[in-house]
């Protein structure tokens, strides 16, 4: 169930692309490749970065095709997505799209428990389902 957006990139490199949705909120899109932590940091300060000049809190993320995070990945998320190193707003609500395999998933479900502890966060299995959560934010 990978989605698609008809939106310019905002910004886009090996691992993923950002758009910004015309209904106020970030659209992450992550690819089916191996990632580089400077890639995914690369991701995260330009999308930090789009929100705060928008002004905007909140991000839909497509993990459908992503690969299984890392721990180098968990641990960078942690400490500078949202340990604060990275710029962004302080409280951000992200609907996730679940990845289509198990391990994938039990891979992120550790990060979104942390992240769920500061910011507002879940996992849906289809895009309507994320983008009704938004809407809520």
């Amino acid at each position: 169930m990978p989605t698609s957006t008809k939106h310019a990139a905002y910004f886009e490199n090996a691992i993923g692309r950002i758009t910004e949705h015309p209904e106020g909120y970030a659209f992450v899109l992550y690819y089916n490749v191996p990632r580089q932590l400077n890639d995914l940091r690369a991701l995260l300060m330009h999308l930090g970065q789009l929100l705060l000049r928008r002004g905007w809190h909140r991000i839909l993320v497509d993990m459908y095709s992503i690969q299984p995070l890392t721990e180098p990945e968990k641990a960078m998320l942690a400490k500078e997505w949202y340990g604060g190193v990275i710029a962004r707003p302080q409280r951000i609500c992200t609907a996730f799209i679940m990845a289509k395999d198990a391990v994938t998933r039990l891979s992120i479900r550790e990060i979104q428990i942390y992240a769920r502890k500061q910011n507002d966060s879940n996992a849906f299995q289809s895009l309507d389902e994320a983008r009704a959560y938004l809407i809520t934010c």
